[in-house]
């Protein structure tokens, strides 16, 4: 095997009310904290903008992330836009590989929807010094280079969490329902202003 597993590893998938086809439709891609942001995103959005969900444990460098993606992208309905965070995971990935693959990704990403509009979101804030917070602000400079470069927008996540570090949960890592909450909203605020 040429990559490298998590202890745990996992995949997240959801579609948001299949049955409504009028709504603006987001594909959010991320991790655990996309999930939770997600959630709270479609009670705040109350059914004008749906959110669906590809969260995974996935680095980088695994071979099966944009197959397990791509099969998944193929039962949505439709998309208006995609969203996509990847920096809490793969720390075994120095900054140059991540850049690397952070950038053929999006390259796949871009080709595979070439009518839909992508948005980075930057990796948020953490305590808990498992997670790295001085290598979560150096992938998030990558990330918003590479989104310069593609000429994308970028949702800065960081900012929201650094600025409510008081609703981060007890694990110093994930937040309160409050806590994503406030992520939600910045999310569905970008959004709102660009599709």
């Amino acid at each position: 095997m040429d990559y490298i597993l998590e202890t745990y590893e996992w995949d997240n998938t959801w579609i948001e009310r299949t049955e409504k086809t009028a709504a603006k439709r987001v594909l959010y891609i991320g991790d655990s904290i996309s999930c939770g942001t997600r959630t709270q995103a479609n009670k705040l959005a109350n059914g004008e903008i749906l959110f669906d969900g590809f969260g995974t444990s996935k680095s980088l460098d695994n071979p099966f992330y944009f197959e397990s993606l791509s099969v998944f992208t193929k039962q949505l309905p439709c998309r208006d836009a995609i969203i996509f965070n990847n920096g809490l995971h793969g720390w075994h990935l120095s900054e140059e590989e991540y850049e690397k693959l952070y950038t053929e990704f999006l390259e796949k990403l871009i080709k595979a929807f070439p009518d839909t509009p992508v948005f980075i979101v930057l990796t948020t804030f953490v305590i808990n010094k498992d997670f790295h917070n001085d290598r979560v602000q150096q992938r998030n400079k990558i990330a918003k280079a590479i989104a310069a470069k593609y000429n994308l927008k970028v949702i800065d996540l960081y900012s929201v969490a650094e600025e409510n570090k008081n609703l981060i949960s007890p694990d110093e890592v994930h937040f309160l329902d409050e806590g994503y909450e406030k992520l939600a909203e910045e999310v569905i605020k970008e959004l709102g202003e660009n599709i």
